[in-house]
């Protein structure tokens, strides 16, 4: 018995015998070739991992990979691993490895926030920063009107590190510094310093 039916691909009709009818059938090998192409490009559609763009990946490793990329520019990117984080200081966001942000306690968009950022955290801590230079040593260039050399130290006279007062601060050798850190410190019956505990 011959029965009349649509092709499933292009809607033409056409005759069949009763048992050659399937759950879909073609009008010809071409309809057929086609329908495999398409189903073989619905296959191989793939979502980029980096930009969440869907592309028709035309590898030979689609079993195998865990990760698909629409082109160069976004594997690349996915392998950096980059993230948006906030400037601790400004809250501009910055675009940062995750490795950087994990290892360091504080992220800043550039120098200037990491320095204003440093002299608000640390003020009147004791060994204080302004311009790269701790303050104590600044201030005594400042009163002697010149840089100091690698072999002078600033003493604090008084011991007290965070009094920065000029009439504080006096500027030494580094042999002499010395000399009046160990006349302060307490020596036993052999002449040797003790350690404080």
């Amino acid at each position: 018995m011959i029965l009349k039916i649509r092709c499933d691909w292009c809607g033409k009709e056409f005759e069949r015998k009763k048992e050659h009818i399937h759950e879909r059938n073609y009008c010809s090998r071409a309809c057929l070739g086609k329908v495999n192409a398409e189903r073989y490009r619905l296959q191989s559609l793939k979502i980029c991992s980096n930009c969440g763009k869907e592309f028709e990946y035309r590898g030979n490793h689609k079993k195998r990979n865990q990760h698909f990329f629409c082109c160069k520019e976004c594997g690349y990117a996915f392998k950096e691993k980059k993230i948006y984080v906030p400037c601790d200081w400004c809250g501009k966001p910055i675009y940062k490895k995750r490795s950087d942000v994990a290892r360091n306690k504080h992220n800043f968009c550039d120098v200037g926030c990491y320095l204003d950022f440093l002299n608000f955290e640390m003020a009147g801590a004791e060994n204080q920063k302004v311009a790269g230079k701790i303050v104590y040593r600044r201030l005594a260039e400042m009163e002697i009107g010149r840089t100091l050399r690698e072999d002078e130290e600033v003493h604090h006279i008084d011991g007290n590190h965070r009094n920065n007062n000029v009439d504080n601060l006096e500027v030494l050798t580094v042999s002499e510094h010395a000399k009046i850190h160990a006349a302060q410190k307490r020596r036993d019956q052999y002449g040797r310093f003790i350690k404080q505990g």
